[in-house]
């Protein structure tokens, strides 16, 4: 038997207008100038302003008070205020920095289409001179090489595979066998770049010296330590080295900067991805000892609400789906640019915030970076955690002395020997100045590289020194070893 019962709970519930500036918050500005352009070919309401507009220099301020009266539902026959589209609060928004200094600043922005390694590779196959067969075993082997552009896979299984595959096409008469592979995969390794196809790196190397010009006496050197003494090479053993070769330390210095001037990836100088290109989303420039935080948004177009659309609310005849038509592009319209706003507003709150508490890190031209937590930013300016990442992420500021990332100015903290609190980007700093010290033949331990930090009151354990050198990517003591 069905029953009727009433309940009352609360819920959560984020409104579209909270969405769409949370999700304008997290994009660059890049990303925020296509939109923007969607945008305006998505509603008719929305058109380019003239950025020679007086509205503009004083646009923040009246959509800053349009927001704080919630507009009230209307009823389907009610007629709409025609005020609502003329002289709207939003003519002519645009970020008003730049209408007087447009040359200010100038970025190039460039862009390349993607080749990569395997569609060099096939374009040098197919236009080289050998058979269709040949063709066809080279366009197996290519895609068959790894990212780093390694022939890893056996010969046999690749003649198997091709036995498979040539059921349906004009090489159902022919043979397959590993020497065919073989033949091919030579020719592949001649192709630019040397080394390519190579089983191993040791392959890789050999092919490269052979192919060098260099000293004849220095070539076979290299070719001999390769061959012979890999390990030996590997491990950076110069004692045994010199002594199994017979040469002195200036000799095997020369053999070794010889193979390391090779590249042991071939595969990546052909992977050309699309250009990543650094669009900074703020600008900090100091002028008289003191800061000016500026959005670099002048690529965005200002925008202003289609007067034409007024006479449809003005005209008494105009149907009810026409003007549902209206209003609701006019308050999509509405939302969009107060998104607009509040992104502006939130990114120049956060940037000040971020200067106040590294001053020093500016004020010494890169230096002295000082722990700081999104949380940290959070409570200065009154703003969610979340808030804080969305606005932070992707996102970056120019300066006089680089281009940095908003997260790069967070950090945890760390205690110093005195009991103050070191960025952990700081003790990177200094464990890259340590290693930059240190005696080339006899370079620091994990240990040594503790105990020189404790002298400047860094006190740490000796495995988190070991992780923060490999999260830099610097090698163990006995790989940086020269002679």
């Amino acid at each position: 038997m069905l029953k009727q019962s009433q309940s009352q709970r609360q819920l959560q519930k984020i409104i579209p207008q909270m969405i769409q500036k949370q999700s304008l918050l997290a994009i660059s500005t890049l990303s925020l100038e296509q939109l923007v352009k969607q945008e305006m070919e998505m509603n008719p309401l929305l058109e380019e302003a003239d950025e020679s507009s007086e509205e503009i220099d004083k646009q923040d301020d009246e959509i800053s008070a349009s927001d704080e009266a919630e507009e009230k539902p209307k009823k389907d026959d009610e007629e709409f205020d025609t005020d609502d589209y003329v002289d709207s609060d939003f003519e002519g928004f645009k970020t008003y920095e730049y209408t007087n200094n447009e040359n200010k600043f100038n970025y190039d922005n460039l862009w390349s289409s993607k080749v990569t390694m395997k569609d060099n590779l096939l374009s040098q196959l197919h236009l080289s001179d050998r058979s269709e067969k040949d063709v066809f075993i080279g366009d197996e082997i290519i895609w068959s090489l790894d990212d780093d552009g390694f022939f890893r896979d056996d010969t046999s299984e690749i003649a198997a595979d091709l036995e498979k595959q040539k059921t349906g096409t004009s090489f159902e008469d022919e043979t397959f066998t590993v020497e065919n592979v073989e033949a091919v995969l030579k020719f592949i390794q001649t192709f630019e770049p040397i080394g390519i196809a190579s089983r191993n790196l040791k392959e890789c190397l050999l092919v490269q010296i052979e192919e060098s010009a260099i000293d004849t006496n220095i070539k076979n050197l290299c070719k001999k330590v390769l061959n012979d003494y890999f390990e030996e090479f590997r491990l950076k053993n110069y004692e045994k080295l010199m002594r199994e070769l017979d040469i002195n330390s200036d000799l095997l210095n020369k053999i070794f900067d010889q193979i390391l001037k090779l590249n042991p990836k071939p595969g990546s100088t052909l992977d050309i991805s699309d250009s990543f290109y650094i669009y900074p989303d703020l600008i900090i420039t100091k002028e008289n000892e003191q800061y000016k935080i500026e959005l670099n948004d002048r690529s965005i177009p200002a925008l202003k609400l289609n007067e034409k659309y007024n006479s449809v609310m003005e005209n008494k005849s105009s149907d009810k789906t026409t003007k549902e038509f209206v209003k609701d592009n006019y308050d999509r319209a509405r939302w969009f640019l107060e998104s607009i706003r509040s992104r502006r507003e939130t990114m120049t709150k956060v940037m000040i915030a971020i200067l106040r508490r590294q001053k020093l890190f500016f004020d010494n031209k890169g230096k002295n970076l000082k722990p700081m937590l999104e949380k940290e930013i959070a409570e200065d300016i009154s703003m969610d955690v979340s808030t804080i990442s969305r606005t932070v992420r992707g996102k970056y500021v120019q300066t006089d002395f680089g281009i940095f990332e908003l997260k790069h100015f967070f950090s945890y903290h760390i205690k110093s020997g005195v009991g103050d609190d070191i960025s952990s980007k700081e003790v990177k700093l200094k464990i890259e100045e340590t290693i930059a010290k240190e005696d080339p033949g006899n370079p620091f331990t994990d240990d040594e590289l503790t105990e020189e930090l404790n002298k400047v009151g860094l006190k740490m354990a000796r495995r988190t020194v070991a992780k923060y050198r490999e999260a830099m990517k610097i090698p163990k003591a006995r790989l940086r070893r020269k002679l």
